[in-house]
Formats: structure tokens, sequence, C-alpha cells
């Protein structure tokens, strides 16, 4: 359970310092996650803030360790380390003078989300500034738990829920998209980050390497590689669905709406014939609202 004071959003700050951080968080999602900003449309306005508090939690450190300008991984571990210990100070006193925490801890303390779940997500950004390639994909995943499986558990206790099974569903679609995002961002990824999020020994057995993404080598290895890996993506998709159903109604549609637009960007990565070098695949706003229509409709296919 969180540490913090219960109320705190009506006894530790005032509304207009609230209200700012709300704003920057929003703004926040509204910048760096376009298909999951059109999505959190679909919540209503209350679990929205919510999601948006998360959002900003999960991608300011994010950001550090994915910060170009920075001078070597001690600085970026130095500034995660600031970050963190700002934050944790902020749930602890349920306010900070910067609006941005001091929403979050409003937020992860109206929905009780548990300080562990917290503490796994920073563990997997120090792990980006320490571990650059993953042997395997039990490797992989338990990056990815913190990366993303605890953002799910994070989003089910703010959009609300029936039965504690949900819990695994919700991982599951967390580690769904995160790994859409490493398929689409393979190039980015180690071009301007040095790191390769692709298991190492499935490289191996399509006879690629490291050198091969450096390299750009989009050549039949690479696509028998590429249409493997989308069809593992496609399954823990399908895996993940039936949790959709145990949300409560008020945030279902929306993270109907976020599975269907992230699922569509492996269909995108196929009609781009695999080429993940030549820009960043994703879907266009004409797609988002046709694939937001069969969500609302309950097609998932």
């Amino acid at each position: 359970m969180l540490v913090g004071r219960s109320g705190i959003s009506v006894q530790g700050a005032d509304s207009a310092h609230i209200s700012a951080g709300l704003e920057e968080c929003r703004r926040i999602t509204k910048k760096y996650g376009t298909s999951f900003y059109f999505a959190t449309q679909f919540f209503p306005r209350e679990v929205r803030e919510g999601i948006y508090a998360i959002y900003a939690f999960a991608r300011i450190p994010d950001e550090i360790v994915d910060d170009p300008s920075l001078n070597d991984h001690d600085e970026a571990i130095a500034r995660l380390n600031e970050w963190a210990d700002r934050w944790r100070s902020a749930m602890r006193a349920g306010i900070s003078n910067d609006p941005v925490l001091t929403f979050i801890a409003v937020q992860f303390t109206k929905y009780q989300i548990p300080i562990a779940e917290c503490e796994a997500f920073l563990r997997s950004m120090f792990m980006d500034e320490a571990k650059f390639e993953y042997a395997n994909y039990d490797e992989l995943e338990d990056y990815m738990y913190g990366s993303a499986g605890v953002i799910g558990l994070m989003v089910t206790r703010v959009v609300g829920y029936s039965g504690e099974n949900a819990f695994e569903y919700a991982k599951r679609l967390g580690y769904a998209f995160q790994l859409t995002n490493f398929l689409r961002d393979i190039c980015e990824d180690h071009d301007e980050l040095g790191r390769v999020y692709m298991p190492q020994d499935e490289l191996a057995r399509f006879g690629l390497t490291n050198e091969d993404i450096a390299h750009r080598n989009r050549d039949e290895r690479f696509v028998d590689f590429m249409k493997y890996q989308i069809e593992r993506n496609r399954q823990i998709y399908k895996d993940a669905l039936p949790g959709i159903k145990l949300l409560h109604w008020r945030g279902r549609l929306a993270v109907r709406v976020s599975f269907v637009l992230y699922r569509a960007i492996l269909g995108e990565i196929e009609r781009a014939n695999y080429n993940v070098f030549e820009g960043r695949v994703r879907t266009n706003r004409q797609q988002k609202f046709y694939l937001s229509l069969k969500a609302l409709a309950g097609v998932y296919e």
C-alpha cells in the first residue's frame, strides 16, 4: 500500500497546484504517447486523470534514460536517482514543490498503487543504463515486468476490476504493448540508445547478430525473424484479451481502443515489408478512428 495521507488532494496542496500538475501530466501524455493519448479520451474524466499520472510517472524517468544529450551513463543514473528520491519524498509527504510529483502522489494515493510496483518500474529504468542486450526471452520478460507489466497493474487499479486474475491479464497486455514498441523501434533503440531488446539467442537462431541491426540488413533472415516475433506478439495479445471484460465498464472501452491500436502497428510493420529501418511505423488518424469504431463494436480481428 502507498505511504501517504488519505485525502491529500484537500489537505496537502491547493487546487491550483494540483491543477497545474494535472495539466502537465496530460501534456506529457499527449506529446509522447499519440496512440495512447487518443485511447485515453475514451476514459471518463476521473479515470483519465489517474491514467495521466501513471503515464507521467513512467515517461519522465524513461526520458532521462533515453536522453542522448547526457554525457555518460553515470550522469543518467545520477539524474534518475535524483528524480526517484524526489518522487519518494512526494509520496511520503503527499506533496512536492513540483506540481507533477504532487499530482502523481495524489492520484497514486487515491488509487492505492503499491510502492512495490513503482519501484519495480524504476528498477527497469536503472537496468537501461546497465544492460544493453538480453540473452533470451526470459531475461527480456524480467525487464518488461518492470517497464510494462506493472504499468498494466497500475492501470487496472485505476480503471477498476472484478477478480484477482484481472492482474495477470493486465500484465500480459503490458508485455504485448512493450514488445510492439520494441519491434517498431529496433533501429532507433540501437542507433540512438545503443540497446538491442531482441533476444540474442533468437537473433542467432535466424543467423543474425547485433551487427545486422547496425547495418540495417533487411534480408530474408531478418524478415523471417520479424515474422516469428510478430507471431509471438500477436499470441500475447490474444492471451491478454479475456482480461478486458474483467475491467470496470467505465474504462473497458479505452482499453479496447488501446488494444486494437497497438496491435494494428504489427500489421503496419507487415505492410511496410518489415522495414523498420526507414522511419517509425505508425497508424494514421483515419486508421485510429476506424479501429476505434471496431473496438466500440467489440470487434478485435
